[in-house]
């Protein structure tokens, strides 16, 4: 009779081992995010709250964007995240297999050194930002 059990508590346990969602509060984060008044496409954005792991999105044309916790559309944890955006990044072109870099548009002050914060709450969160760039303003 045991030995019946066996089998079966090993699948309880391996299902309890890729549940889905980790035990963490979570709010669910998306806005737009725009430079000069004019929307930011293909910008990265990552809230970083101050223990645990980081949630990241990308803009898109519209420079709308939803925040991803480990690859799974829960947004960010709980709690004021400070908040990095940039538009640098490195991709292999898919014919040749050439890596291409993307030099960054935006002032250090919205990535390395930024000051932004988010104090995302539980439920649906709306936060836009709208980036400033002196040098390149109309």
């Amino acid at each position: 009779m045991k030995m019946r059990l066996l089998p079966l508590l090993a699948v309880v346990g391996l299902v309890g081992c890729f549940s889905n969602k980790p035990d963490l509060e979570f709010g669910e984060v998306h806005g737009t995010i725009t430079l000069n008044g004019e929307p930011l496409k293909n910008a990265k954005v990552r809230f970083q709250p101050p223990a645990g792991r980081p949630s990241f999105g990308a803009t898109d044309a519209a420079g709308e964007y939803s925040l991803y916790f480990q690859g799974e559309p829960w947004g960010a944890l709980v709690g004021v995240n400070n908040v990095a955006i940039t538009t640098e990044d490195m991709f292999e072109d898919e014919v040749t297999g050439e890596r291409k870099f993307v030099r960054e548009l935006l002032p250090k002050k919205y990535h390395v050194e930024s000051t932004l914060t988010a104090d995302v709450q539980p439920g649906d969160n709306h936060f836009d930002f709208n980036l400033v760039d002196e040098k390149k303003r109309k």
